[in-house]
C-alpha cells in the first residue's frame, strides 16, 4: 500500500468540483476572486500579463497557495467602469484571438 497520490490528481477535475468559480471580495468595491481548478503558474501568468494590459484594470494578482493544492487564484480589482467579471471575459477572448493568430501563422512558415 502507498500513500503517493495519481498523477491524475492535478489535471483532472472531480465531478463535484467546478473548473472556474468566481468570489466578490466583501471588503473592496468593484473586487473579486476566481478560483481555478487543476491549473499552475503557466495559465495564471498567461491570464495575469493580458488582464494588466486593460486600462480599467487596478490591480491584478495570482497565486498558487500551496504546491499540494491543484489550484489558483487570480485576483482582480477594476475601476467602476467595468466589473471584474468583464475584465476576465475579455481577457480571455484576447488571448483566444492572440492564440488563434498564432495558430495560423506558425504552420505556414516553419517548414
Amino acid at each position: 500500500m502507498s500513500n503517493l497520490p495519481s498523477p491524475l490528481d492535478s489535471i483532472v477535475v472531480p465531478e463535484k468540483k467546478e473548473k472556474l468559480k468566481f468570489y466578490w471580495d466583501e471588503n473592496i468595491k468593484n473586487c473579486g476572486f476566481f478560483k481555478v481548478e487543476r491549473e499552475d503558474h503557466t495559465l495564471g501568468n498567461v491570464i495575469f500579463s493580458q488582464l494588466l494590459k486593460d486600462k480599467n484594470v487596478i490591480f491584478c494578482g495570482y497565486k498558487r497557495p500551496h504546491p499540494l493544492e491543484h489550484f489558483i487564484i487570480i485576483k482582480i480589482m477594476t475601476t467602476n467602469e467595468i466589473s471584474p467579471l468583464k475584465a476576465f471575459d475579455s481577457a480571455l477572448k484576447d488571448l483566444y484571438i492572440e492564440l488563434s493568430f498564432l495558430e495560423d501563422f506558425l504552420p505556414e512558415n516553419i517548414a
